[in-house]
This record gives C-alpha cells, structure tokens and sequence, in this order.
C-alpha cells in the first residue's frame, strides 16, 4: 500500500514539474490540417502557385475557431466576404475549426468547414441560431426589379441535417445564389457550399451531400460521439 502510495505521489509531481494537470494532459480539440475533403486541394494549389496560373481561382484553408459560418440565413453566401451580414452565427462555444474555400474572384464558389464546439448542447444551438436567421430572412421584402430567398429543408443525416438555398433574383430570374448541406454529429458541425446559378432542384445537392457523407464517416475521430 506504501509503495502505491509513494509512486502516485511521485506521478502527480513530475506531472507538475512539467506544468500540466492530469486533466490538462489530454489533447485540446482540433480539427487537423489534411483533415478535410477539399485539403488535397488547397495542397495542390499552394504547391503551384508560383505557376502562370489564373490567380483570380484560389483555394485557401483557415484553421481559425472564430472563422465565420460560412452559410448566412440573410444572404447568398457567394457573395464577397466583405458584404457578409451576420458574421457571428455560431461562433459561442467553439473549440477548433477548420474551413476551406475556393474563390474565383472575389467570389466564393466552394466552401467546406467542420467546427467542433465545447459541447454537443453548444453545436445544437449553433444551428437553433441559424434556423432562426433563416426564418426572420427566408423571403426579403425585395427590392427594384429583385428580390432574395433562403429556403431550408431536413435531411436524415447524423444527429440533424438541413438543405438550404439562397437565391439573389433580378427580374424574376435568379442570378447568383448557394447550395448548402450542412450536418450536425455530437459537438461537431459539417457545412458543405457550393454556387448555384438556376432554380435550386434535387439535384443542386448531389455533391454536398456526397461530401458529408464521407466526412460523417470519419468526423468522431475527431468529435465527441457517443457511439
């Protein structure tokens, strides 16, 4: 009994030497670079960059927690970063995330973000806030010859999925617009984006939800699931 005594005592201080708690020993949340769908491609285009290339049509990735949700319930979320509305959607409780995106332009045409929160209740109200968005801006009240609407829709994906589109029409013809899955798995929240042009239809999803799926089979690598 003494010696079990002597070596726990002595384990609890070299773990003091080394200004860690047995609680702080463990790794923070992290979404890893190399993690994500769309790495392979920001990888390829940094290893080209110095080639004549379009530079206008750029991957980039961003492992900021605080980087914005890259869907916004009151706009079309192609549009340049800078005319973005509400930039603070989700952002309580985050842990880590990781975003990608693919700009041509100015504007953004793909967009790939996992966000792992502090708790799976803090994920949940991540997407309560978005919905609420989405509700107080699904149809705007237009304006000369245009107009703006969001829609969203539930999918039978991991603990709760949406599809929403935006569209920005002119004339009664849509001109620019997004494509969005976005999948909540215990504490981490997947959101795939693309552009989209046309009248949103089934199969404006076909990629995005092809993408989640892949990134729902290996997210509780990284997240806190149960099972």
């Amino acid at each position: 009994m003494l010696r079990k005594i002597v070596f726990t005592a002595t384990l609890l201080a070299g773990t003091a030497l080394a200004g860690l708690t047995p609680a702080s020993a463990a790794a923070a949340p992290a979404v890893p670079k190399g993690f994500l769908l769309h790495d392979r491609e920001v990888a390829k285009d940094q290893a080209t960059k110095d080639e004549p290339a379009d530079a206008e049509n750029v991957w980039r990735a961003s492992a900021k927690a605080g980087e914005r949700f890259v869907v916004d319930p009151c706009a079309n979320s192609t549009v340049a970063a800078a005319k973005r509305k509400d930039p603070k959607i989700g952002q309580a409780g985050r842990a880590a995330a990781r975003t990608i995106y693919f700009t041509a332009g100015q504007e953004v045409e793909t967009a790939e973000q996992v966000i792992l929160y502090r708790s799976e209740q803090a994920a949940q109200s991540a997407l309560h806030q978005f919905q609420a968005g989405v509700q107080k801006c699904r149809q705007s009240e237009g304006w000369k010859n245009g107009s703006f609407n969001r829609s969203l829709a539930r999918v039978a994906l991991g603990d709760g999925a949406w599809k929403s589109s935006a569209r920005d029409y002119q004339d009664g013809k849509p001109v620019a617009g997004d494509d969005v899955v976005i999948v909540r798995r215990a504490n981490a929240v997947i959101v795939y984006l693309a552009s989209g042009a046309s009248q949103p239809a089934a199969k404006s999803y076909t990629r995005q939800l092809a993408h989640a799926r892949q990134l729902l089979a290996k997210v509780c690598q990284i997240a806190a699931c149960a099972s």
